[in-house]
């Protein structure tokens, strides 16, 4: 009986792992794999003189000689380098055009048009793109393109400018007319299928599998992965792969290899892959929200390939809060900042902020490169004073709290303490931050925004009382003087006029002055003239 129940387990178990009918690739949709293509590159619309100045870097391993054909009919410099020895049969329909070669470590041997002149140059320029390049600009004073060709059989040149000012490297760079190549001819097989996506499913699984015929050689394998849903891609090979990964829109990976990303080789971040096919399928659905919805196997014999992954699908597009983000370019991710005014970070000021300089100011800083693993920190942050002079001063950051299930940006507030004994002025506020992934940096970028800081003035003290000073005192005791004596001279001055018109009318007693002061500030407030002769006098 348990014997039964083992089996029923088992095979219920077993028929959970999706159905996927591979079948090789034909049409190249949705995935194309090839051994040739452009891995970066600019092309603008620069000349010098008039002339147009074209650079075609050679990145070789498959090949020992190719064909080039130069078309069109305007005034242009080919330029040609090389990491490796090679034949070159050249076609020049292009009267107006010259070849130049650029001799070092390796050289170019042409057979055809004997119109070609060596260039020497040091190994250290001819080996890097970007040395290669600035050296161009100053040789000839302008380029006008840069493609680097990863093995291509033959070329076809067509000449013509581009839109952009000025030729700066891209990579993933997808060359214009100007250019055109077959790729080399090699032993690459491609199997692919759909998986049918459960309703509860809220995320896609893209399986690629790398299965060489050779296991022992180091194989490179570029993977440009455009999706529109919120997608995890699985890269599975032999110790000997390395994965190059350019994602145009979010997307998390996951490899038992190491892998490329933004110019940066890291460790594998899933060393434990399964490596079988249904192995693989159980991985993709072992969270609930996940599910497989294609499977990818690449057999070939060549150390370099280039994968195109196109997935489309009718859902509507949402982005993950979490990935490799690049809604800029994957070569240029964004980063952002925020302030507020209140710690909530419900109110995210706009435009020039303006705030007391006693006050405490709330900041938020994301980035659209956000890679599963990877972490986002705040180095430093100071405040550059707008006026002449441009007086800087470091500022103390205090970091803030913030869900990681909600929110994936960095959040800390500081104080306007270094400032806020200057008088009310315009202040630019800087901060560098710096994406890593265990432990190598992936990028460090600045950051700015504007901040108008008003010096904050504390109202005066209510004054308190202590009762009456000196002076007041002293006030006080001098005018009861001024009242008693105007009043004493006010009752002679009616004593004496009265007293010789009615001489028998009865006068009554006058009490002292102090015994009656109501009475005396009547008299005296009715009898005014004569206490300012008084006084006057």
């Amino acid at each position: 009986m348990k014997v039964a129940m083992i089996v029923v387990l088992i095979a219920a178990h077993t028929s959970a792992v999706p159905s996927c009918e591979l079948k090789e690739v034909k049409d190249e949709n949705p995935i194309k794999v090839t051994p040739s293509w452009v891995s970066q590159g600019c092309w603008s619309e620069d000349t010098s003189e008039g002339r147009e100045i074209h650079l075609i870097n050679l990145n070789l391993d498959m090949i020992s000689w190719f064909t080039m054909d130069l078309k069109n009919t305007v005034p242009a410099s080919i330029i040609l380098n090389s990491n490796k020895n090679v034949s070159l049969t050249l076609f020049n329909e292009n009267i107006y055009a010259k070849v130049y070669l650029i001799r070092s470590d390796s050289w170019i041997t042409v057979t055809g048009p004997n119109n070609t002149v060596d260039l020497d140059l040091p190994a250290v320029i001819q080996s890097d793109s970007n040395s290669l390049l600035g050296w161009a600009k100053s040789k000839f004073g302008a380029v006008t393109s840069f493609t680097e060709l990863i093995d291509p059989q033959s070329i076809t040149f067509n000449a013509g400018r581009g839109h952009s000012q000025d030729c700066e490297l891209q990579t993933n760079f997808t060359q214009g007319k100007y250019l055109e190549y077959l790729p080399v001819t090699t032993s690459v097989e491609v199997k692919f299928c759909r998986i049918p996506m459960p309703l509860k499913a809220k995320e896609e699984v893209h399986i690629i599998r790398h299965l060489p015929v050779d296991t022992m050689t180091p194989r490179l394998i570029e993977v440009n992965f455009t999706h529109h849903n919120p997608s995890t891609l699985i890269l599975q090979g032999p110790n000997t792969t390395t994965w190059k990964i350019i994602c145009r829109i979010d997307c998390k990976f996951k490899s038992n290899n190491p892998f490329i990303i933004m110019g940066h080789q890291l460790l594998p971040n899933s060393p434990n892959l399964p490596a079988s096919y249904e192995g693989l399928l159980k991985f993709a659905e072992a969270d609930s929200n996940t599910a497989p919805a294609s499977y990818t196997e690449i057999l070939t014999d060549s150390k370099r390939l280039k994968v195109y992954m196109t997935i489309m699908t009718n859902t509507a597009p949402q982005l993950p809060s979490t990935s490799l983000q690049t809604t800029t370019s994957p070569n240029n991710p964004k980063t952002t900042m925020h302030l507020y005014l209140s710690p909530d970070y419900r109110s995210p000021s706009e435009g020039i902020v303006e705030v007391l300089s006693n006050k405490t100011v709330y900041a938020e800083v994301s980035t659209s490169l956000s890679m599963e693993g990877a972490k986002l920190d705040i180095e430093n942050c100071s405040l550059h004073a707008r006026v002449l002079g441009m007086e800087v001063k470091s500022l103390d950051i205090k970091k803030e709290t913030c869900n990681p299930k909600t929110c994936s940006s960095r959040r800390f507030s500081f104080t306007l303490k270094p400032v806020q004994e200057h008088h009310s002025q315009r202040w630019d506020l800087q901060c560098f931050t710096a994406v890593t992934f265990a432990p190598h940096l992936i990028l460090r970028e600045g950051v700015e925004r504007g901040l108008k800081v008003i010096k904050a003035i504390s109202a005066l003290p209510p004054r308190e009382f202590h009762g009456l000073e000196l002076g007041a005192v002293l006030g006080i005791a001098f005018a009861s003087f001024l009242i008693g004596a105007c009043l004493t001279g006010a009752l002679w001055f009616i004593h004496t006029h009265t007293g010789s018109t009615v001489k028998r009318q009865p006068v009554p007693a006058i009490p002292p002055v102090s015994e009656n002061s109501s009475a005396n500030h009547s008299i005296g407030s009715t009898q005014s003239t004569p206490c300012s002769s008084s006084s006057m006098a």
